[in-house]
């Protein structure tokens, strides 16, 4: 996997749009991973003690 150097889109040299996104994309992804694990794991529990 290459970083986002202007291989990807001719005409940037360095397209910050793009970091911008990639950064957005993981952080929305880990978020998402996160709470749904959570919530997981409070079902677990709440299942559990009821």
């Amino acid at each position: 996997m290459s970083d986002a150097n202007g291989e990807q889109f001719a005409g940037f040299s360095d397209n910050h749009y793009q970091h911008l996104m990639h950064t957005l994309a993981m952080i929305s992804l880990w978020l998402i991973i996160i709470i749904g694990v959570a919530a997981g794991v409070f079902g677990f529990i709440w299942g559990q003690s009821h």
